[in-house]
C-alpha cells in the first residue's frame, strides 16, 4: 500500500503544470488568479472565473507569473516571449522554453503584455495583356494592356491603375484609348472611409484629347475578406473636357462608384468581379458619364491567370461624330502578385 502511495505521488509530480492560473500579487499583499489577457496604457488586464474579467492598476502589481507564456514588450522595443517567474523577493525572469536561461525582468521597463498584433503593408495587384491578329481576307489587330495595384495599411489603402486599347483595320486606327487613375482612402472605422480620386482618360477617336477628373468622398467597405470584397463610394467631382475640334468644357459633377469580387469555387479559385463607375453632370442631369467592367478571372498555375471581361462605356454627350455607347469583349492573360 505504502509502495502505491509513494508510485501515485511520483507521477503526480511528474505531471505538467497544465491549467494552472496566472497570479498577480499586489502592492497590498492580496494576490489575484486567473488568465493574463495583457497589459497596456498602465493597466493589466486579468480574466477570472470568479469575478469576470479585471482591470488592475499597473502601480499596484508587485510582481506577477504566468502559467502559459506570453508577449513581453520592453521600454527598449525589445520583445521576449515565454513564461514569466518570480522569485521569493519578487524578482521577475522570463524565459522562451523550459530549460532555457532565465531573462532577468523588471516591473518598470514592461512596457506592455500580449500586444495586439498591427498589421503591416500588403500590396495585391495585377497586370494583364491581349492581343488578336487578323490575317487573309482581313487585315486586323487588336492590342489591350491593364494593370492595378493596391496598398493596405490598417487605416490607409492606395489604388493605382491604368488601362490600353489599341485596334487597327487594314492598318488604320479605329480604337486609341487610354486610362490612368490613382485614389486615396483613409478610413475611420472599419467600414467608413474618406476617399480622394485623380483620373485622366484619352479617346483620341471620339475627338478626346483629355479628360481629368478630381473626386471627394466617403465610402463604406461592406466586405473585405479573402473570398468576398465589396466597396461603394460617392461624393463631388470636378471634370475638365479637353477636345481636338470640339469644344472644352469643365463642370461639376456627382460622382458613384461599386467596387465587387467574389471568389465562386474555393477549389478552382474562380472569381467574379463587377467595377462601375457613374459620373453625373449636375447643371445637365441628362448628361452623365457611365463605366462598367464586368467578368470571370481564372488561375492557371503559380501567379498566372486568364480573365473574360466586357467592358461598358457610355457617355450620353460625346463629341460630335462620337458614339454613345463603347463595348469591349476580351479574353486575356496576366499575371497576379
Amino acid at each position: 500500500m505504502a509502495s502505491s502511495a509513494r508510485r501515485l505521488i511520483l507521477v503526480l509530480m511528474l505531471v505538467p503544470r497544465f491549467g494552472l492560473p496566472d497570479t498577480v500579487f499586489l502592492n497590498n499583499g492580496d494576490r489575484l488568479s486567473g488568465s493574463v489577457i495583457g497589459k497596456a496604457d498602465d493597466r493589466l488586464t486579468l480574466e477570472t472565473g470568479y469575478a469576470g474579467r479585471l482591470e488592475i492598476q499597473w502601480a499596484d502589481i508587485s510582481h506577477l507569473i504566468t502559467d502559459r507564456p506570453v508577449r513581453v514588450v520592453l521600454d527598449d522595443g525589445t520583445v521576449v516571449t515565454g513564461r514569466v517567474s518570480a522569485t521569493a523577493g519578487g524578482e521577475l525572469h522570463i524565459a522562451a522554453e523550459s530549460g532555457a536561461p532565465a531573462v532577468p525582468l523588471s516591473m518598470l521597463e514592461i512596457a506592455a503584455i500580449n500586444p495586439p498584433e498591427v498589421p503591416g503593408l500588403s500590396i495585391k495587384g495585377q497586370v494583364n495583356a491581349g492581343v488578336d491578329m487578323d490575317r487573309g481576307n482581313t487585315d486586323n489587330d487588336s492590342y489591350h494592356i491593364d494593370a492595378e495595384s493596391v496598398f493596405r495599411w490598417p487605416d490607409d489603402r492606395v489604388t493605382i491603375g491604368g488601362k490600353g486599347d489599341l485596334e487597327k483595320s487594314e492598318g488604320v486606327k479605329t480604337k486609341q484609348q487610354a486610362d490612368l487613375a490613382g485614389k486615396y482612402d483613409h478610413f475611420l472605422n472599419e467600414k467608413w472611409y474618406l476617399y480622394g480620386g485623380l483620373g485622366f482618360e484619352q479617346d483620341r477617336l471620339a475627338d478626346l484629347d483629355l479628360r481629368t477628373t478630381v473626386s471627394l468622398g466617403s465610402g463604406y467597405q461592406v466586405f473585405e475578406t479573402e473570398r468576398t470584397n465589396l466597396t461603394i463610394e460617392g461624393g463631388p467631382a470636378y471634370i475638365w473636357e479637353n477636345y481636338d475640334t470640339s469644344e472644352d468644357q469643365d463642370y461639376v459633377a456627382a460622382h458613384w462608384a461599386l467596387r465587387f469580387d467574389h471568389r465562386l469555387y474555393k477549389a478552382w479559385n474562380l472569381q467574379a468581379f463587377h467595377k462601375q463607375s457613374l459620373d453625373l453632370r449636375l447643371q445637365e442631369t441628362s448628361n452623365y458619364i457611365l463605366k462598367t467592367e464586368t467578368g470571370l478571372r481564372l488561375p492557371i498555375i503559380d501567379r498566372l491567370q486568364t480573365t473574360l471581361q466586357f467592358n461598358f462605356d457610355r457617355n450620353s454627350a460625346p463629341a460630335e461624330g462620337a458614339e454613345k455607347n463603347d463595348y469591349e469583349y476580351l479574353l486575356t492573360g496576366g499575371y497576379a502578385w
